[in-house]
């Protein structure tokens, strides 16, 4: 008996070799095949960084994120796809201009700096590599929806998570607290990121002016939705959910679609959301406080400020290779910023806005390219919606998530499931380009694959 348990033990980790080296091509024959897979493998990578706290999760002479194994799988499946797959989208020229200044300025920091490179550089390889496999499938009314089934489950994910943390917290349960006793050292309601609340926020908004699919079921629930966005605390999510709502109206009203009853219903999940929250004293006050505070341009509104200005004014010191391509990653952050009584202090996190971030990164070419790359997607979405037809509701919602997107990034950086749908959304201006003239039988699709290539 011992001998066979002996054995057993020994023959484990051969196993999990054996199996993980089967698992790994089948993955990665599923994600070129199907966007089903691809999408779960995001789902799967996004939601481990958020349980983990952005915490690494084994140390294997590196640290290992919970995204790292399914990105990097999702990554050499995109590349497969935009190499040998027939039914690719239109290869953006900006996307492809990105995709080169992120790979040469990883490979180039390596050399340099080493490890250091690749750590710096984990957060945006994450999401250039969900980005890319997006657009490598045509987006399919099945590819949007499948994406929206995501959004959704995500978004109801980040519910649960919140409320099992905020009963942890305050009933307390102390065994199941984190180190240091709070999940967020900006306050014990903050019990998620910034990223995971906008992900709340982009079904709330959507799910008010669009009936698509999975949505459906988000709109029946926005009152809670509405809660957790509100609850969470996160300023510059509310300033993405009110410039969603104004993308909203305005595309409602384009699309010639009931204004009033949309403004109904808008009303109607903010008045059964914030009525009973104001007669809830504490949390109430938290709300006031902090709205408060972000318009008095205080706390970290007045930090990043000085955060941006300093990483601009050391990118702008590293010579012109820095301005035109980026700094070489991996190079010393640290600089020094004021705070509003004057005092001077030493950081090194991250610039704290995505264009201030690209341009230091990627340089000036790169953030020309991305600036390129949201006209265009802007430009054919309202294209789309003027023209009208079964896929004009479609075209309205991923306008509405972009708008949303943009105004998040004044204050924070890449995530990958931003660029998810900021990847499905180029492909989705593509592929209706490339169905727009055959549906007119003005061309054929040789000669509009020609066109768009």
């Amino acid at each position: 008996m011992l001998q066979t348990l002996w054995a057993l033990l020994t023959a484990i980790p051969f196993l999990v070799a054996l199996g993980l080296g089967l698992a790994v091509p089948l993955l990665l024959a599923a994600a070129y095949r199907s966007v089903t897979a691809g999408l779960v493998l995001i789902g799967v990578a996004w939601m481990g960084e958020l349980v983990a706290m952005g915490q690494p999760v084994m140390h294997l002479g590196v640290s290992i994120h919970a995204a790292d194994l399914p990105m990097v799988l999702l990554a050499v499946a995109a590349l497969a796809r935009w190499l040998l797959a027939a039914d690719l989208p239109h290869r953006h020229p900006a996307w492809v201009l990105l995709v080169v200044l992120l790979l040469g300025g990883i490979a180039w920091g390596l050399f340099v700096n080493g490890r250091a490179a690749g750590v710096q550089s984990r957060p945006e390889f994450h999401a250039f590599a969900a980005a890319s496999y997006a657009m490598s499938f045509r987006a399919r009314p099945e590819v949007v929806q499948g994406t929206l089934r995501l959004l959704l489950i995500l978004g109801f994910a980040v519910v649960v998570l919140c409320l099992y943390r905020w009963l942890v917290y305050y009933l307390p349960i102390p065994d199941l607290l984190p180190p240091g006793g709070t999940y967020n050292n900006d306050g014990a309601m903050r019990v998620a990121p910034s990223n995971a609340a906008l992900v709340v926020a982009q079904l709330l908004v959507p799910a008010t002016f669009f009936g698509l699919g999975p949505l459906r079921l988000a709109r029946w629930l926005s009152p809670m939705l509405l809660v957790v966005v509100l609850v969470l605390q996160h300023r510059s999510v509310w300033l993405a959910s009110v410039v969603g709502v104004l993308a909203g109206l305005m595309v409602v009203r384009a699309h010639r679609a009931p204004l009033w009853q949309q403004l109904l219903l808008a009303l109607a999940v903010a008045g059964t959301t914030v009525v009973p929250i104001a007669y809830t004293d504490t949390l109430s006050s938290q709300l006031r406080s902090s709205a408060g505070r972000a318009l008095a341009g205080r706390d970290t509104v007045d930090d990043r400020l000085q955060n941006w200005q300093s990483t601009v004014r050391q990118w702008a010191g590293d010579g012109w290779a820095a301005i035109a391509v980026g700094r070489v990653r991996g190079a010393d952050a640290r600089r020094e910023v004021a705070d509003e009584t004057g005092r001077v202090r030493i950081i090194e996190y991250q610039a704290h806005n995505h264009y201030v971030s690209t341009m230091t990164q990627l340089g000036v070419f790169g953030l020309l390219a991305f600036l390129w790359l949201v006209v265009a997607v802007a430009v054919g979405l309202v294209a789309a919606i003027r023209r009208g037809g079964e896929r004009a509701a479609e075209a309205g919602m991923l306008l509405v998530l972009l708008a949303m997107q943009l105004a998040y990034y004044v204050a924070y950086g890449v995530d990958l499931v931003q660029f998810l749908l900021l990847g499905l959304t180029l492909s989705w201006v593509a592929t209706n380009r490339l169905q727009q003239p055959i549906a007119r039988g003005t061309a054929t699709h040789r000669g509009v694959d020609v066109a768009w290539r």
